[in-house]
């Protein structure tokens, strides 16, 4: 089933995407407009949300700063489960506001998990939404080059 626009901007709503290396990051949406890759399927999100979230954590995540004002360590612990398991993770920039694509990098994985590493399903599921450039080195990202 796909995510109506109306469910997109009241939820922050966590999604899944592959970079051109084949490192994966996670997107809290904040609020903001998905993907249309993500949002065509509301259960191939949630079988890759619950893949994500049950993989065992590995090395710590490296903390990057976050904008002024923000409180590092509540905010940064959501993030950094996703770290832990390998993943890039991003924040919407401005909450709640649809028309803003920008997000920010909150935390960083030690050692980057790759697609190759996935199972075959898994990995099928994820190659639905791509960045198109590396996420490797990026502190922003604009959602709206995602395919």
């Amino acid at each position: 089933m796909r995510i109506d626009d109306i469910e997109q901007e009241d939820a922050d709503i966590d999604w899944f995407a592959t970079d051109s290396n084949g490192y994966i990051l996670h997107v809290a949406s904040g609020g903001g407009v998905l993907p249309e890759s993500v949002a065509a399927s509301q259960e191939v999100l949630l079988e890759l949300h619950q893949y994500f979230l049950t993989m065992p954590e590995a090395e710590s995540a490296e903390a990057v700063p976050l904008e002024a004002g923000a409180e590092q360590d509540a905010h940064f612990q959501g993030f950094a489960r996703y770290a832990h398991r390998g993943l890039f993770s991003f924040a919407k920039a401005q909450l709640h506001d649809r028309a803003d694509a920008r997000y920010y990098v909150v935390a960083r994985p030690v050692r980057p998990l790759t697609v190759a590493e996935l199972p075959r399903h898994i990995a099928t599921l994820l190659s639905r939404t791509q960045l198109p450039a590396s996420v490797a080195q990026q502190t922003s990202l604009d959602i709206s080059t995602i395919l």
